[in-house]
């Protein structure tokens, strides 16, 4: 069960191409390939006759067609040839497969997931990375893990740094830097905004002393989006993640760079992406895959002993289970969604 009437990325432009290719999101098994005008399309990967794969099928003449016996799909999901029954052949309109609405934006592949509409809302994104081509790189990983428990670790727990990924850590002189003072945080329906510092332990207790470190800015997009601005050499790091099913998450990632010379910006964000798919998100992996229990949600949150540091959390899971529970838009459960309660951290 996920939240519906939104929008969820779920792969990247460039690995659709030519041949159709199946992934698993939000529970599905989809094919996407590519109509004869390039465009992107989406349908159940099962073949409404034999429910073969259409994966392993390839497109003809701007169809899919299943690798079984050869039955052909258009972009609508309406078999338009049944090689078995010949040319001349009544097809019957119940032979289609199921198509999902989809967008192309950003270099990503959105799938709508819900109700058809009149009209769909935009593709969530954040506006000022929109005018920043050839300064970001990306990488991606599909992980054992719950969605509820890869989006605590990679949209929201920004303190475990110096600790799990401490070899890192180390090589950029921050292993100290272990305190969370949160200096600002507001939430406008699926917005949330946090800024603060991380400090070393042996950063002063004084306002001027503490601001002599860089203030990091980190924004989200309910439930799945997130975006913070390292507040080192220029960098910003965009996670988006998406259930697979129930059991499994896909995350996609991309370094921004905003160095003055593109090229600069473009290699130093290809390092920062090699970095963290070969240093980093191995740690958060084994790690997540330790976690108990394996499915967190808001009824589970009492099993921990929270800190004012892990606040963002818990907003997320109230936001999360509010939409999963209720009928209404996210607007309208606003107002239950404010913050900790002083009674969740531990005394």
């Amino acid at each position: 069960m996920f939240p519906e009437n939104k929008w969820w990325a779920i792969a990247e432009s460039k690995t659709i191409r030519n041949k159709p290719i199946g992934l698993r999101r939000l529970g599905e098994d989809l094919v996407l390939w590519r109509d004869l005008n390039g465009q992107i399309v989406c349908q159940s990967s099962l073949c409404a006759h034999r429910r073969a794969n259409m994966a392993l099928g390839r497109v003809n003449n701007g169809c899919i067609e299943c690798p079984y016996h050869g039955f052909r799909y258009a972009p609508d999901g309406h078999c338009t040839f049944m090689p078995c029954e010949g040319k001349e052949a009544h097809i019957s309109p119940k032979m289609r497969i199921k198509t999902y609405v989809v967008r192309e934006e950003h270099d990503l592949i959105w799938l709508w997931w819900g109700k058809e509409q009149a009209e769909y809302p935009p593709i969530p994104w954040f506006a000022h990375l929109l005018d920043r081509p050839m300064r970001w790189a990306s990488g991606a990983v599909d992980w054992n893990v719950t969605f509820t428990r890869t989006a605590e670790n990679l949209l929201l727990d920004i303190h475990h740094f110096s600790f799990l990924h401490r070899g890192v850590a180390n090589f950029f002189s921050l292993t100290s830097y272990t305190l969370l003072e949160i200096d600002e945080q507001r939430k406008d329906d699926d917005f949330f905004y946090f800024s603060g510092r991380l400090l070393p332990e042996e950063a002063g207790s004084d306002k001027e002393s503490k601001e002599r470190f860089p203030l990091f800015q980190h924004w989200l997009r309910f439930p799945n989006m997130g975006l913070l601005d390292l507040a080192f050499g220029g960098m910003e790091f965009l996670v988006i993640v998406t259930p697979i099913d129930e059991e499994n998450t896909w995350a996609y990632f991309r370094y921004y760079a905003q160095y003055i010379n593109t090229w600069i910006s473009r290699w130093m964000s290809r390092l920062a992406a090699w970095i963290e798919i070969n240093f980093i998100l191995p740690d958060d992996y084994k790690i997540c895959l330790s976690l108990q229990p394996r499915h967190s949600s808001l009824s589970s949150l009492s099993l921990n002993k929270f800190v004012p540091a892990d606040e963002g959390i818990i907003i997320w899971h109230k936001q999360y289970d509010s939409l999963l529970h209720s009928e209404e838009s996210i607007e309208g459960s606003d107002q239950q969604v404010v913050g900790a309660d002083s009674e969740t951290f531990a005394k």
